[in-house]
């Protein structure tokens, strides 16, 4: 994976969004591409499944399936809903303009649900998975 692909990522995100990328409700936004470029090299996601739970709108799905993950799971709050519009408007275009898979989209699932109801235990994804809980920027560090 290379941080390159990862600004791209990024870049395509914001672009759908209009700028609005990281504005949601949560702690959206605190992550950057070097940051979440270390993140995914260092826990190597390659043909592994992802879940990222507060996904926003998605960045971290899209980065980790541009950098070989498998599957990618997103859970964020029913408030923040319409960023699943930013999700599937990004993740066709990384699918296009990134890396060339057609269909990446349907490697990767937003869901909206209330965090704090969600039980891991009912997800099989979770036994085979890495599990992102990233919040701030302590990665930077």
């Amino acid at each position: 994976m290379s941080l390159e692909r990862t600004k791209r990522v990024f870049r395509v995100f914001k672009k759908v969004s209009d700028g609005a990328h990281g504005n949601t409700r949560g702690i959206s936004g605190s992550l950057t591409p070097c940051s979440l470029h270390k993140v995914l090299s260092a826990v190597d996601v390659y043909g592994r499944n992802i879940m990222d739970i507060g996904s926003g709108t998605g960045v971290v799905l899209g980065a980790a399936l541009t950098s070989g993950a498998s599957k990618a799971h997103g859970i964020e709050l029913p408030e923040n809903q319409a960023n699943e519009y930013i999700f599937h408007a990004a993740m066709s275009q990384i699918s296009r303009n990134v890396i060339n898979f057609p269909n990446l989209s349907l490697r990767a699932l937003m869901e909206f649900k209330d965090i704090e109801k969600v039980s891991l235990a009912s997800y099989p994804i979770v036994h085979t998975s890495i599990i992102l809980f990233l919040t701030s920027s302590f990665i930077d560090r």
